[in-house]
């Protein structure tokens, strides 16, 4: 009996130092599992791209007045501030109410005809009016002569469509019901934003024909400006 007890005794303590020796041998791990631990995520916010214009065209009012028979030019403009965070930048279009020209209030028959370029596919670097005939146009210029469209670059002597320049009053065209595109910049503006000064003319030469007749004549000009 006493041998059957201390046989149980060993067998027993030898159980308990199995156990002991595995628990040591497991609780560094334990230990390490439940003092470290890492959960990563992420914050994301979506900005969206905007354009406006911070300074809009003003109307604008040729002068001087100019006799419909003795003829003689008139010039006017304005500006327009256009800001956007796109980093491709923007396009501005110009398009007129009609291709016809400025057109008299008092008839809808009346009209200063739109400029005529010598070529359908370039700007006239001079606005240059034939004998007898008046002509109505528009050029753009830019605070960042890369924005420029190609059409309203010249090459600083007599050539438009080419080049870098922005010669200031050169490269005419004649408005028209087709959106034409005057401004293409490829970047976000600063805050102040991207500055557009649109010039209008127009020439009449002595005793032009068709007759202008007296009337005050109009030409309503629509600018749109979207992100690329």
């Amino acid at each position: 009996m006493i041998k059957l007890i201390n046989s149980s005794v060993r067998q027993g303590s030898a159980a308990l130092l199995i156990v002991a020796v595995l628990f040591l041998l497991a609780e560094p791990a334990i230990s390490l599992s439940a003092t470290t631990a890492t959960s990563q995520f992420t914050i994301s916010q979506t900005i969206t791209s905007e354009v406006s214009f911070s300074t809009p065209a003003s109307n604008v009012i040729l002068s001087p007045s100019l006799g419909g028979i003795t003829g003689g030019t008139s010039d006017g403009g304005t500006q327009v501030i256009v800001q956007t965070n796109d980093h491709l930048g923007y396009t501005m279009t110009l398009t007129a109410s009609s291709s016809l020209g400025m057109i008299g209030n008092a008839s809808s028959t009346n009209y200063i005809p739109a400029y005529a370029t010598s070529s359908s596919f370039a700007a006239d670097f001079n606005f240059n009016v034939p004998t007898n005939r008046a002509y109505f146009g528009y050029t753009v210029e830019a605070t960042t002569t890369s924005d420029l469209a190609t059409l309203f670059k010249d090459n600083g002597t007599n050539t438009c469509g080419t080049g870098s320049n922005d010669t200031a009053g050169a490269c005419w065209v004649g408005a028209t019901s087709t959106p034409l595109t005057i401004i293409n910049r490829n970047y976000q503006t600063p805050a102040s934003g991207a500055t557009t000064t649109l010039k209008f003319r127009v020439k009449i030469m002595p005793n032009p024909s068709p007759v202008i007749p007296d009337d005050t004549y109009v030409a309503t000009t629509t600018l749109t400006a979207t992100v690329n």
